[in-house]
């Protein structure tokens, strides 16, 4: 057996590279050096930090060995982190992607815009690194174990409502809960959430249109065929969870729940009337929709979400909610509205669309709450079951999220994307905005009811006053 950290780890590790049909297809994108450290740890058996170097090129790996300085000067690419997070990678506990989204891994050398379009590498280049045979003894529990099996489903684990009412809440000494945090986002959608699509004046906008270049008509068309279809799932695909919130007797969820339906609607619309203005009416933008897209949009929302007809459970709801609040809106849709703002602002044109993009923002900051909401009172009340599978779900969709990202930069010349953007500032701004939910959806394991019902509606960041 090799120890982790090694040459002959290394060697072992490149020869598995090379032997890999999945490394293969996966890698064959991939050109370049990368250096893996690992940061001392005397209690797990490392006494001084240690690196390793991968040669990768388009699916083969033409070196591996211990890294040197010089290495770590010169690879395009230095992953480096404490070897108790090393080791839930190589695990299966955490996928590459997560840790380094989460700040558990940090990448001290090279592009973040350039390394996460190979996620897909990556992944297939850890899955290789668990077939190598491992010293168990720098693992703190005495064993690199395998690959974390996914979570068994828990079917119909919580009452599904009697077709006969016997009362009603709102007419019931209970009344209705408005101290709970749900009723404040439902208070707040209704004051700030009033807007009509047909309202906005998209005039300006079609002048402005005629007046870009054929990259950037483009590069706005890509951003609002994205926009476009990921609505229409949202709105299609959220049905099954106002049952199972309503099946359960939670009146002021629902209440809200109705809200955010409503919401997603007027986005379809709104996005559809900025399309027809300037001049997309007969047009088939599905050929933006890239094989990441269709794996979130069209394999793992709705499937997420319509197993909530048939399995009720915590594990299937938070599952669903994972996918659609985390991964949809809150890494996906709260990036692109980003982009739209950037892009409309910086260049002072499209006033309807700017518009838009502030509605768009303002009403998904409640979704956006409302999903950590449901994922921190889940995790309160059934516990690690569903911390376990929210972190299993992102684990599954970080790497063809983020490449959604990554291909819509990659569909024009690295040294000409329209309007003069760059990829790096969108990612940070994705990694910190997920890492910021995730961390408070960790902190309700250590939370109440009460302390989630306690927070201030406020905090959404939506200050819209009309």
């Amino acid at each position: 057996m090799t120890e982790l950290f090694t040459h002959s780890w290394a060697e072992a590790w490149g020869a598995a590279l090379n032997q890999s049909e999945d490394y293969r297809k996966a890698g064959k994108s991939w050109e370049g050096a990368i250096v893996l450290e690992a940061l001392a740890d005397a209690s797990r058996g490392l006494a001084s930090t240690a690196a390793v170097f991968l040669d990768l090129h388009r699916g083969a790996c033409r070196e591996a060995r211990l890294a040197t300085d010089a290495d770590l000067r010169t690879a395009n690419y230095v992953l480096s982190g404490p070897l108790a997070v090393w080791l839930t990678v190589l695990d299966g506990e955490i996928a590459p992607t997560m840790a380094l989204l989460r700040g558990k891994l940090k990448l001290k050398r090279g592009s973040l815009a350039g390394l996460l379009p190979h996620v897909q590498a990556a992944t297939a280049l850890v899955r290789v690194a668990q077939t190598v045979v491992t010293d168990t003894s720098r693992t703190p529990a005495g064993a690199v174990p395998a690959p974390s099996a996914p979570l068994a489903p828990q079917v119909a684990t919580l009452p599904v409502a009697p077709h006969a009412r016997q009362t009603m809440q709102s007419t019931s000494p209970v009344g209705l809960r408005y101290d709970l945090f749900p009723m404040k986002l439902w208070d707040k959608a209704k004051r700030l959430g009033i807007w009509n699509p047909a309202d906005i004046d998209f005039s300006q906008d079609t002048r402005d249109w005629h007046a870009l270049s054929d990259g950037e008509r483009d590069l706005l068309l890509r951003l609002a065929a994205l926009f476009q279809a990921g609505e229409e799932a949202v709105t299609i695909d959220i049905l099954p969870l106002l049952d199972v919130i309503a099946s359960e007797g939670r009146l002021e969820e629902q209440l809200y729940l109705t809200s955010f339906l409503w919401e997603e609607a007027k986005h379809v619309e709104a996005i559809r009337r900025f399309l027809d203005a300037v001049g997309a009416q007969g047009h088939d933008l599905a050929h933006f929709h890239s094989a990441s897209y269709r794996t979130i949009f069209c394999e793992a929302l709705p499937e997420a979400m319509s197993r909530l007809r048939t399995d009720r459970s915590p594990v299937a709801q938070a599952r669903a909610s994972a996918t659609y609040n985390m991964i949809v809106e809150g890494v996906l849709a709260e990036t692109g509205y980003h982009v739209f703002h950037r892009i409309l602002t910086d260049r002072n044109i499209m006033p309807g669309m700017q518009t838009v993009a502030g509605y768009l923002k303002a009403d998904e900051s409640r979704h956006l709450a409302y999903g950590i909401y449901l994922l921190s009172r889940l995790t309160v009340e059934h516990g690690d079951v569903v911390w376990d599978a929210i972190v299993e779900r992102m684990n599954t969709l970080l790497d063809p999220a983020i490449a959604i990202i990554g291909e819509a930069f990659a569909a024009y010349p690295e040294d000409a994307v329209p309007f003069g953007l760059t990829p790096d500032p969108f990612i940070q701004y994705a990694m910190g905005q997920f890492q910021k939910r995730m961390d408070r959806v960790e902190r309700a394991r250590r939370e109440s009811i009460a302390e989630l019902d306690g927070q201030d509606a406020d905090e959404t960041g939506d200050t819209r006053e009309g």
